[in-house]
């Protein structure tokens, strides 16, 4: 009795002296996030961390399309399903890394972190799987690849040219491009040639000024073909500042299951 007694009292002790430590070096390995939201001793944050950093790759996949084929994309979502189609042949480079991604499961359980009303509607981030909203927006799969984008193409001015020059675009002369407008998925980027998962949807009209000011500067890599009432319902939940450049969602709107189909 007393052997186990004392074994009882050491097993008690252990977790309490694992709970402090716990404590202690939280704010140090989860600056940001609330210790209530990571579960008993931060088991949530624990794997979610985990989980997130064996979901990176240090360089862009290998071609895996056939540009050939015609590929299709399901995005099934709490909302309801859309789908997309891919302009495998227009911007192959991320037409393979979206169907990649899709492919390993990497925009599962992903959430939409910035919703424009009238703008677009933008996701692909697993920053949107962890406790902390500061940063959402800003992760990507760990590689970035080079833009799509032929001037020529698209029948830009010479100031639109010049404009984009100055910012460190450059035209891509083996691609011939699609135009960005009202329904077109394009690849979000930080600026020239770092592409990576996150991509936005786009709600306004094609001739819409806003729109106008992001062609060139984002890949089109495909368009909405059916379920746009699901985007509408997505683009119509309440934000947190509505005149803010990146409104956040104040519900979850979640990435279920992301179907690549090829024919």
């Amino acid at each position: 009795m007393i052997k186990e007694n004392k074994d009882f009292f050491l097993y008690v002790l252990g977790i309490v002296v694992l709970s402090i430590l716990t404590m202690v070096l939280f704010s140090y390995i989860f600056p940001g996030q609330k210790k209530e939201e990571c579960g008993f001793l931060g088991i949530n944050c624990w794997l979610d961390n985990l989980f997130k950093k064996e979901m990176a790759w240090s360089e862009p996949p290998e071609m895996i399309i056939d540009t050939n084929k015609d590929y299709k994309a399901v995005v099934k979502t709490n909302f309801g399903d859309f789908e997309l189609d891919l302009y495998e042949e227009n911007a192959p480079l991320s037409v393979n890394s979206f169907v990649f991604l899709a492919s390993e499961n990497y925009y599962d359980n992903v959430r939409f972190h910035r919703v424009a009303r009238g703008f677009l509607v933008q996701t692909g981030d697993r920053n949107t799987l962890d406790s902390d909203p500061d940063n959402d927006g800003e992760g990507g799969p760990g590689y970035v690849f080079q833009d799509e984008i032929n001037w020529e193409s698209l029948n830009f001015s010479k100031a639109k040219i010049q404009q984009l020059s100055s910012l460190g675009f450059t035209s891509k002369a083996n691609v011939i491009s699609r135009h960005l407008e009202h329904k077109s998925v394009a690849m979000a980027n930080s600026g020239p040639d770092t592409n990576g998962s996150q991509f936005f949807i786009v709600t306004s009209a094609s001739g819409d000024s806003a729109v106008k000011g992001l062609e060139g500067r984002h890949t089109t890599f495909g368009k909405v073909i059916s379920g746009w009432e699901v985007i509408e319902a997505i683009e119509n939940v309440e934000v947190d500042d509505p005149t803010s450049s990146s409104p956040r969602p104040q519900e979850d709107i979640t990435i279920l299951d992301i179907e690549i189909q090829e024919s």
